[in-house]
């Protein structure tokens, strides 16, 4: 019993501390302190620190050699990484889910969760298009019947999440997202495994664009110096004629 309950306030800690990350009320880089967390929380150290322990593993936070933590940074690479990820997943998931026969619950799910929208002026609206985003995605992924690919499928969006926010502040595709969803699901519950590939990965590469231009748009980004290694110049034959 008591280790039931041990690892429920470790569940418990580990949501609550993912979920302040990727809305952002974590800082990218923030360095997090167990007594602190512990004390917000109501939790003894204890279950905080298995929590970070699981959120490192997962990617959501780094740890160094003296196991103190802090908040993932944000960067191009890493964001370049995810993607590349969620091509993979994400198109494979859509070309098995079409090969899937819908049921009715399936159905009606993907239908409400793609038309949801935002106003960018309303944090709530963007927090709840991002779970209904979520949600569909990885309805996608258990669609196909892989469940190991909806899984990880899950996590690599759950990881992207404050990437998608960052983007969907700086910019307005409410309209143009709830198309492509619609798009998607037309291909899937037509069966087209090929089109719902090419579709996925369309979605994905938008998004991928939307995200890295909202990035290189901070102040902080454009005015990064550059290191320019300095080119090595070669070296002039020595034409000089030595006196005989």
């Amino acid at each position: 019993m008591f280790e039931i309950h041990h690892r429920s306030l470790a569940d418990r800690a580990y949501h609550e501390v993912r979920s302040r990350i990727t809305k952002l009320e974590i800082p990218p880089g923030e360095t997090l302190a167990e007594g602190q967390l512990a004390a917000e929380l109501g939790l003894s150290k204890t279950p905080v620190r298995e929590a970070l322990g699981r959120l490192r593993q997962d990617g959501f936070v780094l740890s160094d050699a003296k196991s103190r933590y802090r908040a993932s940074p944000v960067t191009i690479k890493d964001t370049r990484d995810l993607f590349g990820m969620r091509v993979l997943l994400e198109g494979e998931a859509a070309a098995l889910a079409a090969g899937q026969a819908l049921g009715l619950a399936d159905l009606k799910a993907l239908e409400t969760l793609q038309a949801t929208s935002y106003d960018t002026s309303n944090p709530e609206s963007v927090d709840g298009f991002l779970e209904a985003n979520t949600r569909f995605h990885v309805l996608i992924g258990r669609v196909s019947g892989n469940q190991r690919l909806a899984s990880t499928l899950e996590l690599t969006l759950i990881q992207m999440e404050r990437l998608f926010r960052v983007g969907l502040l700086l910019s307005s595709r409410a309209d143009e997202i709830v198309h492509e969803h619609r798009t998607l699901v037309e291909a899937v519950v037509a069966g087209d495994a090929d089109k719902a590939r090419a579709e996925a990965i369309h979605q994905v590469r938008s998004s991928q664009h939307m995200v890295i231009d909202a990035l290189v748009s901070r102040e902080e980004v454009l005015s990064m110096p550059l290191t320019i290694p300095a080119r090595r110049l070669r070296r002039a034959p020595d034409l000089s004629v030595s006196e005989a």
